[in-house]
């Protein structure tokens, strides 16, 4: 049997504690990394294979829905998750209509919810993985039978100009 790797989870919170917290809550099941502000996590994402992004929506210069939106462009498969402990109803909504936010929460937190939330992620983030590798299979198979098709359609235009008509 196999074992499975950890999947990475970046948070990335302009406080140090809450980053911290969740290191400690999350790094037995998790490989858990931190980023301060949004441009660190940025960088963070195109340097490291993150598997899970979860981000607080208020933060100096660039808020977790910016962030969100820029990873969605450039990591579609990461699985993105919002926390905000401000009431900050329409920039959660447009996220979430936007497909920007799989899973949004609330601060304060429950150590279990948002260890579920994340086991959930991660659920997520395998399937988006085994749909993507079930369609680029599927993508060859419709490539070689198109081309199996295109040689038979060719034979059978070869065929049908050689034989004539036969009088008997």
């Amino acid at each position: 049997m196999r074992s499975i790797a950890k999947h990475t989870l970046l948070i990335v919170d302009d406080e140090p504690d809450v980053c911290d917290s969740v290191h400690d809550l999350l790094r037995r099941e998790f490989r858990v990394l931190k980023a301060h502000s949004g441009q660190e996590g940025f960088r963070m994402m195109q340097e490291e294979e993150i598997h899970i992004i979860m981000t607080d929506q208020r933060m100096p210069q660039v808020t977790g829905v910016e962030l969100l939106t820029k990873v969605k462009a450039r990591n579609p498969r990461a699985v993105r998750m919002l926390f905000t402990g401000y009431a900050d109803l329409e920039s959660i909504i447009a996220a979430i209509n936007q497909g920007h936010v799989y899973h949004f929460l609330k601060k304060p937190w429950q150590p279990e919810e948002l260890l579920e939330a994340v086991r959930q992620a991660s659920l997520e983030y395998e399937r988006l993985i085994a749909e993507a590798e079930e369609s680029a299979v599927l993508r060859v198979e419709i490539a070689t039978l198109q081309k199996r098709v295109d040689l038979l359609e060719n034979e059978v235009r070869r065929l049908g100009g050689e034989s004539t008509p036969q009088n008997h």
